[in-house]
């Protein structure tokens, strides 16, 4: 029999080894977390560069598609302004989404 002393040494030093197992454990699984990211990312980048590839293809075909009409200048320029226009406008609605909605201004009601 270890006795009282000898008790709560032992629940210290099982309470220890918990407590090394559980970090053992969340490490584990962040390593597993991160490996199957960095796989996603991977594969996200490479999805996101055949996007733009599409995109560029599109971009060519329409000033092919316009040069008869107004020269091969003239449609480069009008789909660059389109195109820009487009990325400002999404950027826009970008910097709105993360911001949140706006706080309505304090009513004036409350006011004596």
């Amino acid at each position: 029999m270890l006795g009282l002393p000898g008790l709560i040494g032992q629940l210290f030093e099982d309470a220890l080894a918990l407590a090394r197992a559980e970090v053992r454990l969340a490490k584990s699984r962040a390593y597993d977390v991160l490996r199957r990211s960095r796989t996603a990312l991977v594969l996200l980048g490479c999805a996101l560069m055949l996007v733009q590839g599409a995109i560029v293809a599109l971009m060519l075909g329409f000033v092919l598609a316009l040069a008869p009409i107004v020269g091969p200048a003239w449609a480069g320029v009008i789909l660059l302004v389109a195109a820009l226009v487009l990325a400002g406008l999404l950027g826009w609605a970008a910097i709105h989404h993360i911001a949140g909605p706006r706080e309505k201004a304090a009513s004036t009601e409350a006011l004596p």
